[in-house]
């Protein structure tokens, strides 16, 4: 995920981010707060925001990201998310029906580079490496799940729960895998979104690996 940026995703981006920033500093905080479940700090206007197993604040003006413990910002991949999080949490309920990503609203679109982020590299790196997974996601706060032959269930925000599964495999099959949403995801981000965060949290997690 570290791949250097064209000039056009550069400028992509930009204009993601700019979107999203006034969005949020357009926003009522206390209603974003309310369908986040996120906390507001007045004195620094900024939202404390959880990500796995970090905390950061959201500038609510001007969209900046901080570590809370050491201060220390994000990607820019990750501020637009932390920010289209704030600004399209709906608020819903979790309904506790998984999902996979082609049965988000316009999933089949992305499915071929949601692939291409997601499971190939889940499996990659973690399908003869379950254990290491394991213990890497309950690092991160992850918590087991019955599905497959190991599943964690991890928080990138407080109602965006996203189950990662893993089969084992054997001298007929290699290992596989999927990943999961709450069937209330699309009222939390949008589907791009989806088609990006869990691959960035399984680098993240591979980055762990011993």
């Amino acid at each position: 995920m570290d791949k250097k940026l064209s000039e056009k995703e550069k400028y992509n981006l930009g204009v993601a981010l700019e979107k999203a920033v006034s969005e949020l500093s357009n926003a009522d905080p206390r209603i974003v707060c309310t369908n986040s479940g996120v906390v507001y700090n007045r004195e620094q206007e900024s939202y404390l925001l959880p990500y796995l197993n970090r905390k950061y604040l959201v500038n609510h003006r001007t969209g900046e990201v901080s570590s809370l413990l050491d201060g220390g910002g994000v990607s820019i991949h990750l501020q637009i998310l932390f920010l289209h999080y704030l600004i399209n949490a709906s608020g819903t309920p979790l309904t506790g029906d998984w999902i996979t990503f082609k049965e988000l609203p316009g999933g089949q679109i992305y499915v071929e580079p949601y692939q291409n982020r997601t499971i190939k590299p889940f499996v990659k790196y973690f399908g003869d490496k379950p254990g290491q997974f394991e213990n890497i996601a309950l690092s991160l706060e992850g918590k087991p799940a019955p599905f497959g032959d190991i599943c964690m269930i991890l928080h990138p925000f407080p109602r965006v729960p996203i189950g990662y599964v893993l089969w084992d495999g054997d001298e007929e099959f290699p290992p596989s895998a999927n990943i999961l949403f709450d069937a209330s995801a699309s009222t939390y981000l949008p589907t791009e979104d989806y088609a990006l965060l869990p691959g960035l949290i399984i680098w993240e997690m591979a980055a762990l690996l011993s």
